[in-house]
C-alpha cells in the first residue's frame, strides 16, 4: 500500500506512526486466515469474512498468535456486526484453552481493498475496541494476489496491519463517509510495520502445509490443463516428443495412457509422506547400525585390574548400558525377515553392516529369556536359603564352643581345693594345677 492510495481514503491517516508499536505476527494466524478464506470461497458462502486475533500485549509489544473466524449478522441499519452472544462464548472457550500464557483479544482480520478500510468496517471495529482499546486491524488484500507478479510483489505478504488513532477537526470528506448518521468522531486507521515470528513447532507445520499444498496445486494444474490445439500438437511432433507418422489409433492410445498415469492429489500426498517416512527409517537404521558396531568394537572390561588400559571411563558406563539395552530390545521387537540388512541400504544413506547372527524367532527368544529369568530367580532363592542355613549353623557352633570353653574353666578351677591332700601324698601334687595332675595319675 502506497501513500498515494492512502491519501484518497479519508479513514486512513497519512501521518507517520509515532506510537513505536512492535507487532509480531505468527504463521499460525496466516494459516488460519488462508484456511478461512479458502473454505469461504470453495463452499460458495455469502457474507463478510471476519475473524478475531488473539495475542499478548506487553507494553508497546503486541504478538498475534492465534485467530478464529467470527459469526456476523445484520443490524437494523443493515450494517454488518458481530453476533455478540456467539462471540463472547467462543472467546471464553479460547481463553480457557490458552491460559499459559494468557491470550486475549488483540484485534481482528477481514478482506480489505488496497486503498484501505472503508466505513463498513467501523461498526465491527468499534465492537473490538470495546474489548480492547488497542485492537489492531489486519487487512488482507485479495486483489494484490490476483494482480501481483513476481517482480512487483517483492516477497511481501498481501496484508496490512492498522492501528487506531483519533484525530480532531473532522473534514468535509469525513461527513461524506458517514452512513445513516454514523459519526466517525475523528477515528482513523494508520498502518504500522510488523515482523514474522516463528517458533519450532510452527516451522514444522508450515513446512508440512507448504509441501502438501505445492503437490496438490501441481497435480490440479495438470488435471485441469486445457487440451492442446492442433497447432501445438504439431509443434510437439516436430520437436521429437512424438513420431509424426503415428496413426490416429496409436495417438489415442498414447493419450489414454498419459491421462491414466496421472496421480490424484491424495495419492501424491501419500507417496510423499511414505517417502519421507522411508528416509527417516533408513537414517534411523544407519544410526543404530553405527551404535551396534561401536558396542561390538569395544574391548572387554578388565574388572580385576582397575588400572588396566582397557578400563573405560565410569561416566560412560551408564550410557553404554542404555545403548546395549536398546539394541537388545530392538532385536526382540523387529519382525523376522530372511532379507539381510545389507539389502536395505541405499546409495544415499549408507548403512554399516551388523555382524550376522543365527536367525532366531523373536517369540522363541523372548520365551527363552523369560525361562532363564524364572530359573535365575529360583537359583537365587535356593542360594538365599543356603546362606541362611550356613548362618544358623555358625550361630549354633558359636554357642557350643562357648559352652565348651566355660565348662573347661569350671573343671580347672575345682582342683585348687585339694592342696592339703597333696601335701600328705606325694603322688597327688599340690596347688590348683597339681590337683588336675593327680587325677590323671589316679586314672592311669
Amino acid at each position: 500500500m502506497t501513500e498515494e492510495t492512502d491519501s484518497h481514503n479519508p479513514l486512513v491517516s497519512d501521518r507517520r506512526s509515532d506510537s513505536n508499536l512492535t507487532v509480531s505476527l505468527h504463521p499460525l494466524v496466516l494459516l488460519t486466515i488462508s484456511d478461512h478464506i479458502t473454505r469461504h470461497q470453495v463452499r460458495g458462502y455469502s457474507g463478510s469474512i471476519v475473524g478475531a486475533l488473539l495475542g499478548q500485549q506487553k507494553g508497546r509489544e503486541i504478538t498475534l498468535e492465534h485467530a478464529f473466524n467470527c459469526s456476523v449478522q445484520k443490524d437494523k441499519q443493515n450494517q454488518t456486526i458481530l453476533d455478540t452472544e456467539w462471540f463472547e462464548h467462543r472467546l471464553q472457550q479460547y481463553k480457557d484453552v490458552h491460559k499459559v500464557p494468557a491470550l486475549d483479544i488483540a484485534g481482528w482480520f477481514t478482506l480489505c481493498p488496497e486503498s484501505g478500510p472503508t466505513s463498513a468496517f467501523l461498526p465491527i471495529h468499534k465492537q473490538f475496541l470495546a474489548q480492547n482499546e488497542s485492537s489492531l486491524l489486519l487487512a488482507f488484500h485479495p486483489s494484490a494476489i490476483s494482480s501481483s507478479t513476481p517482480s512487483s510483489s517483492n516477497g511481501k505478504l498481501p496484508l496490512t496491519i492498522y492501528e487506531t488513532i483519533y484525530e480532531g477537526e473532522p473534514t468535509k470528506q469525513d461527513d461524506s463517509m458517514q452512513i445513516d448518521g454514523e459519526d466517525t468522531s475523528g477515528l482513523r486507521f494508520r498502518s504500522i510495520p510488523y515482523t514474522i515470528e516463528t517458533d519450532e513447532t510452527e516451522m514444522i507445520a508450515v513446512d508440512y502445509v507448504a509441501k502438501g499444498g505445492g503437490n496438490a496445486v501441481a497435480v490440479a494444474s495438470a488435471d485441469t490443463e486445457a487440451p492442446a490445439s492442433p497447432e501445438a500438437k504439431e509443434r510437439e511432433d516436430r520437436k521429437g516428443k512424438r513420431r509424426a507418422d503415428e496413426s490416429p489409433e496409436a495417438r489415442k492410445a498414447f493419450d489414454d495412457i498419459t491421462v491414466t498415469n496421472i496421480l490424484s492429489p491424495e495419492e501424491d500426498d501419500q507417496i510423499a509422506s511414505l517417502t519421507t517416512r522411508l528416509n527417516s527409517v533408513r537414517m534411523l537404521q544407519s544410526r543404530l547400525s553405527l551404535l551396534s558396531t561401536y558396542i561390538n568394537s569395544l574391548p572387554p572390561i578388565n574388572v580385576s585390574d582397575p588400572e588396566s588400559e582397557t578400563t573405560l571411563n565410569p561416566a560412560n558406563l551408564p550410557h553404554l548400558r542404555n545403548i546395549k539395552a536398546l539394541i537388545t530390545r530392538l532385536s526382540l521387537l523387529s519382525p523376522h525377515s530372511d532379507t539381510p540388512a545389507s539389502t536395505l541400504s541405499t546409495t544415499s544413506v549408507p548403512v554399516t553392516p551388523v555382524p550376522t547372527q543365527p536367525q532366531i524367532d523373536p517369540l522363541t527368544h523372548a520365551q527363552q529369556a523369560q525361562t532363564n529369568d524364572v530359573n535365575l530367580s529360583s537359583l537365587l532363592a535356593l542360594l538365599g536359603q543356603d546362606v541362611q542355613g550356613l548362618s544358623e549353623l555358625g550361630r549354633k557352633f558359636a554357642i557350643v564352643e562357648a559352652a565348651r570353653q566355660s565348662k573347661g574353666k569350671k573343671i580347672g578351677g575345682g582342683g585348687g581345693g585339694a592342696m592339703g591332700m597333696g601335701m600328705g601324698f606325694p603322688g597327688y601334687g599340690g596347688g590348683g594345677g597339681g590337683g588336675g595332675a593327680g587325677d590323671d595319675s589316679l586314672m592311669t
